[in-house]
């Protein structure tokens, strides 16, 4: 449960990034004739760590774009540091603002609009200068020419996609003449790119090269085989070339290495590639890498145990091995302690490391997912530090369904039942997030809806957790509707029964008022009705439909419309004498009977005869909402009961004599959103008895709750309608002497005024 809370600057940046309109003015400026954003403080100055850390929350919220851009003056905003993975909508226009800045680092990811040199061309002299890290993952080369042609006097656009020049891939990038550390993984490099960039940039110790797949040979990595300090080749053919072997063997002063595979070649022309990769091979060679700490060989699972053991033996300061998908992370020397780290899918430690280390291969991530939840399947320890690896991963990856499958799935794992109460609420909000984007993405998934709704349904989360309720009700309801199944009919209205009455009045009535919704609820009732079944899918489809009903007048008329008010009825007769659906049902008639316009539909012979007896009911719950009913509808027009042949003043005598038999409950019967409904009861001429009824409910609540209720009573003002009748003269004994019991109450509770 232990969780550091944010630091101040922190509180400070993520405030700023949510609210840029409240803190920022948008001005035209007419020296690059464009709208620029200023902070409304005019003195606003922010470190440049600050100007970092707002820049990457920015991005990391998706909210960079070109004029945001714009509030990066280097008077106000300085950046050394630059990262950009969820911003793809940002042009040149945007990016030259870099320009004025003095950057170190440049790590950006899938930037495909605009291509690596340009962004390059983005670059201030001083950063060309003197950048160093510069990573560029599954950006392009390739850039959207616009040309324009003059034809007869007219003028003609055309837009295409211009052709690769593989000698001319590399020339903004040769112009980084300090540059250390260089990521070209997942772009359209090719080999005589690559030759350029080696035979430029001598001081480069770092490359990743990764997926790069016109990469046709690596020979020219011999030029910088005595700056070449970190090689990462995952993913490519030449791995399986004779040339490749030889290469690599010269490159001597190597620390990390990474020639790891996917094992699945997805382009037909690779098949034509030798299959026999040269890792065991190399592995096997004495001069081999003599100065590598880290190796990984993921995915080479033609190598063997013996292979491995002959490079180990040589290398006894190893400080990293990457085994995933092979078989020989499951030796016995490996399940074992060791001296370097590993991943693999023997043991936790090894595929929480793998999750580290490769969050955005579509081709690992799968399998380490559901070997976590193989292995977390009975855990009944808490693992935050693993959950906090799962999210960015699921994040990064959210619109790849198999990944989302096995991450939900975890998710489950690591928060159900005990292990949940044990679990920081910000890091539980975090999983609630990333759950309703799973579910929001992959609708149609059944497995993976149901992963989310065991997750969503958890009284911890559901009650203690802060997350858009709304939302989650939504996707919760989207789901009732999607599938046939009695497991994600019970979760589902469970989750909704709870957050209905935790989303504002106005967002119940967005629910509620969809037809389709309602009539899932409804048939969900009808069917156990039919069955003449009370379980626990039918309680609490009737919670969700009272709580959507509540101070929902438009919740309320699809209600009657879709014959609901037919179908209660029915169950206050076929569940006669079952309190639990009594007092849900009467619950929320009473909703119903709160609103003016709808009170002639409950004022039928049949309903007040079935109230009249609900009305004496043994149990004080059932006997309440039923005079609550009865309370509101003889508040309704006199023209409503002319229409019928029920004695108004018969129900009033009744309501007040069930009134005054109550004992006071043990317990908290109901809970209120407002007290609005009350006040026209409360100064309800003529009709002591409705008064009667709603001062007990108020004296109710307030003793049982005084903490809530009693500042939404003073709130609301419903003080002021309780103290005049505890003053008015004519007003009834017992409606009085209960208002002045309420007052004292309030006046308990630090609530005065004079009586």
């Amino acid at each position: 449960m232990v969780e550091s809370p944010a630091s101040l600057q922190e509180l400070v940046v993520e405030f700023i990034a949510s609210n840029v309109d409240e803190v920022c003015t948008s001005r035209f400026s007419l020296d690059d004739n464009t709208n620029r954003l200023y902070f409304r403080d005019e003195n606003a100055f922010c470190h440049q760590n600050v100007a970092n850390l707002l820049f990457l929350t920015l991005d990391k919220k998706g909210l960079l774009d070109d004029l945001v851009l714009t509030l990066f003056d280097p008077a106000v905003l300085r950046l050394c540091q630059v990262v950009i993975h969820n911003s793809d909508n940002l042009t040149c226009k945007g990016l030259n603002v870099l320009k004025q800045h003095q950057i170190q680092s440049v790590d950006v990811k899938n930037l495909t609009k605009i291509s690596i040199d340009e962004l390059i061309g983005c670059f201030g002299e001083w950063t060309v200068n003197n950048i160093q890290t510069l990573a560029l993952s599954r950006c392009t080369f390739v850039s959207t020419i616009t040309q324009v042609q003059s034809r007869g006097g007219t003028l003609s656009r055309k837009t295409f996609k211009g052709s690769l020049v593989p000698t001319k891939m590399h020339i903004s990038l040769c112009k980084l003449k300090n540059l250390k550390a260089l990521n070209l993984s997942g772009t359209e490099l090719t080999s005589p790119a690559l030759l350029n960039i080696c035979s430029d940039l001598k001081k480069l110790t770092s490359l990743d090269i990764s997926n790069c797949s016109k990469i046709e040979s690596i020979e020219c990595l011999r030029i910088r085989k005595n700056t070449l300090k970190s090689l990462n080749l995952y993913n490519l053919k030449v791995l399986r070339m004779e040339e490749t072997r030889k290469v690599l063997l010269e490159l001597k002063g190597l620390c990390h290495l990474d020639v790891s595979d996917n094992k699945n070649m997805q382009n037909p022309v690779d098949r034509l590639m030798p299959s026999c990769s040269v890792v065991p091979e190399l592995l096997r060679n004495p001069d081999f890498g003599p100065n590598l700490t880290s190796i990984d060989i993921s995915g080479q699972d033609q190598t063997k145990l013996d292979d491995l053991y002959f490079f180990l033996k040589l290398h006894p300061n190893l400080k990293f091995l990457g085994l995933m998908h092979t078989s020989l992370c499951l030796d016995a020397v490996f399940l074992d302690s060791h001296s370097f780290t590993m991943t693999g899918v023997a043991r936790t430690d090894q595929l929480v490391e793998a999750l580290k280390r490769y969050p955005t291969r579509m081709e690992y991530i799968p399998k380490i997912l559901y070997k976590i939840f193989m292995m977390t399947t009975h855990s009944e320890t808490p693992t935050p530090a693993i959950i906090k690896l799962i999210l960015p991963v699921m994040n990064v990856n959210s619109k790849q369904s198999a990944i989302q499958l096995a991450g939900t799935a975890c998710l489950y794992n690591l928060t159900k039942s005990s292990l949940g109460e044990q679990i920081h609420p910000h890091i539980l909000r975090d999983v609630v997030h990333t759950t309703l984007t799973a579910m929001s993405n992959f609708p149609s998934h059944a497995q993976l809806q149901k992963n989310g709704l065991l997750t969503l349904c958890c009284d911890r989360i559901l009650h203690e957790v802060s997350f858009d309720k709304y939302w989650c009700a939504r996707l919760v309801l989207d789901c009732l509707l999607a599938f046939n199944d009695p497991s994600v009919d019970r979760m589902a209205v469970a989750i909704c029964s709870i957050l209905a009455a935790k989303i504002s009045t106005t967002q119940t009535a967005l629910l509620g008022a969809r037809s389709m919704y309602m009539k899932k609820l409804l048939s969900l009732v009808k069917k156990r009705m039919e069955e003449g079944v009370v379980d626990i899918t039918l309680k609490f489809t009737l919670s969700a439909l009272w709580n959507l009903t509540d101070e929902s007048p438009a919740t309320c008329q699809v209600f009657l419309k879709e014959e609901g008010l037919k179908l209660f009825l029915q169950l206050l007769t076929v569940f006669c004498k079952d309190v639990a659906v009594e007092t849900k049902v009467l619950g929320l008639l009473n909703n119903i009977a709160e609103v003016a316009p709808l009170r002639s539909a409950l004022i039928n012979e049949g309903f007040v005869s079935q109230l009249k007896s609900l009305l004496w009911s043994p149990n004080v719950d059932v006997s309440y909402f039923a005079a609550g009913i009865v309370a509101h509808l003889v508040c309704a027009s006199q023209e409503s009961w002319k229409r019928s042949n029920i004695s108004k003043e018969d129900l009033l005598e009744e309501l007040g004599k069930v009134v005054i038999s109550w004992e006071e409950p043990k317990e908290e019967m109901v809970a209120y959103r407002s007290f609005q409904p009350f006040i026209p009861l409360l100064t309800a001429l003529n009709m002591h008895q409705v008064q009667l009824w709603a001062v007990w409910a108020l004296h109710h609540v307030t003793t049982k709750n005084s903490k809530r209720y009693c500042r939404m009573l003073v709130r609301e003002g419903v003080d002021d309608v309780l103290l005049k009748l505890v003053n008015l003269p004519d007003s009834n004994a017992s409606v009085r002497e209960l208002a002045e019991r309420v007052v004292d109450v309030l006046h308990e509770n630090g609530y005065s005024k004079e009586i």
